[in-house]
């Protein structure tokens, strides 16, 4: 089972986005906490530190950190959120 933790600064990003993108991520988020491969929808990222993967969400990027990982279950911490063009400045 996959956990999902926002930071301040994510739950900030969070709030400023539409509610209809906000029922999106939530929806998308549910649904991968009991995907059995997590990782095979998670993109690595390199050179992004302290940040380690990021999950596509329509238009819209969270960027993660992988803080526990024991045999089948996983724990991140969402970093930042945003829309794609904009996420990753």
């Amino acid at each position: 089972m996959t956990r999902f933790v926002f930071t301040k600064h994510a739950e900030k990003s969070f709030k400023k986005l539409s509610k209809i993108v906000q029922e999106r991520i939530l929806e998308k988020l549910s649904e991968y906490k009991h995907h059995d491969d997590i990782l095979s929808v998670m993109r690595g990222l390199s050179h992004f530190e302290p940040a380690t993967h990021r999950l596509r969400i329509g238009a819209y990027r969270l960027i993660l950190e992988l803080k526990k990982q024991s045999e089948h279950d996983f724990e991140f911490w969402i970093l930042d959120m945003g829309h794609r063009k904009d996420v990753y400045r």
